[in-house]
């Protein structure tokens, strides 16, 4: 801290952002925390106490010295442009071009719930013409047996994505957990999704952050034990094949991402050092 003299210390949470937080606060360094879900976790409750500003997500999110600036957003993806990029996007990822695309994506280190359902997503869409699966299985399931997919299903699997603007760009709808950077990165482009919350999530705070979507109309919710039953798979396929469902739930989405691609969060840093 010496060495470095910051004019200010941004802290997104987690249990290893506390000793520099608590280092901010010894030597009297702004500090600013960043709230990403709609509850806040154990460290952001703590800092807050202290800290000069709390940067949140979501404008209901209870901190002290709260400012509503949204989410931090990369700007691949806040300038992501779908409509101009989904044709190139699909040649990168082996996409047809008229495919009705759906993406399952778990996070970074993938979801077996959401893996364990592709293979009855897969046999149910085999009724559609032209479907891709593409399917992020994550880096610790690459391993497992693939689910069995019918001859007339693509079946596209990668552990993991780098470029996740172009799997955004490529895909007709989303199939994803609720984390804070996936609610944001949805409201941020405009995706139509279908979001499944971890059930063990602190606080329940996955399902905070969907709810956040699905009750606007921008985002379809399907609980963890909805996606196991034969129902849970035809409200997937339902938005799968109705182009009309995706584009009320991207345009919906979209509107409420204006923050996550505004300039609230880096004015509300820069404010901080004031």
């Amino acid at each position: 801290m010496k060495k470095w003299q910051p004019q200010v210390i941004v802290s997104v949470g987690g249990y290893a952002s506390q000793p520099m937080a608590s280092a901010a606060k010894a030597f009297g360094v702004p500090l600013v925390c960043v709230s990403y879900d709609r509850i806040p976790g154990l460290a952001t409750r703590r800092q807050s106490r202290y800290a000069k500003v709390c940067a949140v997500a979501f404008a209901e999110t209870d901190l002290p010295r709260a400012v509503h600036t949204g989410a931090p957003v990369r700007r691949e993806l806040r300038q992501l442009d779908v409509a101009r990029q989904r044709s190139e996007a699909r040649q990168r990822l082996g996409i047809s071009p008229q495919a009705k695309c759906l993406a399952i994506v778990g996070g970074s280190l993938g979801s077996g719930v959401l893996n364990s359902a592709v293979g009855d997503i897969a046999r149910g869409s085999s009724e559609m013409s032209d479907v891709v699966l593409f399917h992020v299985c994550g880096p610790r399931n690459e391993n497992e047996v693939a689910p069995v997919v019918p001859d007339d299903v693509t079946y596209i699997r990668r552990s993991y994505v780098t470029e996740m603007a172009d799997l955004y760009a490529a895909c007709d709808v989303l199939l994803a957990r609720a984390g804070a950077s996936t609610v944001a990165e949805i409201a941020t482009i405009g995706i139509a999704s279908i979001l499944v919350p971890w059930a063990g999530a602190a606080d329940n705070h996955q399902f905070l952050n969907a709810t956040w979507l699905t009750t606007q109309g921008a985002a379809v919710l399907l609980s963890e034990d909805e996606l196991r039953t034969p129902e849970g798979t035809k409200k997937i396929l339902d938005v799968l094949g109705n182009v009309h469902t995706q584009k009320a739930l991207a345009s919906s989405a979209y509107a409420l991402g204006a923050l996550h691609r505004g300039p609230s969060l880096v004015a509300a840093i820069q404010n901080a050092t004031a």
